[in-house]
C-alpha cells in the first residue's frame, strides 16, 4: 500500500497526498530529495552529453517500516512514493509504470490553461490516478484494466 506521495517543483512541495497525518512522510520526503538530486547530479557530470530523458531512480532508501521510490522529469519536476515495507510487493517494472502513469496525470493536469505555475495541484483527474495509487490498483493505476461505458 502507498503511504505517501509527492510532487516536488524545485524545493516547493505542490501536491502532497499521505495515509497519516504524521510528520514522519515530510521528513521522509525532504530526506529523499537530498538523494534524489545527489543521483541527478552524478549522472549529469559535464563531461558526459546526456539527452534529456525521465529518470526513474526505483528504491531510493528503505527507512524503518517504509519504501521509498523516487523519479524525476526532464524538467526536474520530482515525485517520490513511499510505500509499507510490509505491502510492498510490487516489481520494479510496475513500479516504474505507477511513476508514468502519475507523471502522464501530472502532465495532463498542468496542461489546464487555468492551472496556475508552482501553485498546489489540484485536478479531480489527478486525485483519481492518486487514489487508484493509494489503494494501490494496479489494473487501473497502469491503464491496462478494463474500460468502463
Amino acid at each position: 500500500m502507498s503511504c505517501c506521495v509527492a510532487i516536488l517543483l524545485k524545493e516547493n512541495l505542490i501536491y502532497l497526498r499521505r495515509s497519516s497525518e504524521e510528520l514522519k512522510f515530510l521528513f521522509l520526503i525532504h530526506a529523499s530529495i537530498d538523494i534524489l538530486e545527489e543521483k541527478i547530479s552524478l549522472l549529469l557530470k559535464p563531461s558526459t552529453d546526456r539527452d534529456s530523458r525521465d529518470f526513474y531512480f526505483g528504491l531510493l532508501c528503505t527507512v524503518e517500516e517504509y519504501k521509498i521510490y523516487g523519479y524525476v522529469t526532464n524538467t526536474r519536476v520530482k515525485f517520490v512514493i513511499i510505500f509499507e515495507q510490509s505491502t510492498s510487493l510490487l516489481k520494479d517494472n510496475e513500479i516504474r509504470t505507477l511513476f508514468q502513469r502519475l507523471h502522464q496525470a501530472y502532465i495532463d493536469a498542468i496542461s489546464n490553461p487555468f492551472y496556475e505555475p508552482n501553485t498546489q495541484l489540484k485536478s479531480k483527474k489527478f486525485e483519481q490516478v492518486v487514489n487508484s495509487l493509494m489503494a494501490l490498483d494496479i489494473l487501473s493505476a497502469t491503464g491496462s484494466g478494463s474500460s468502463g461505458t
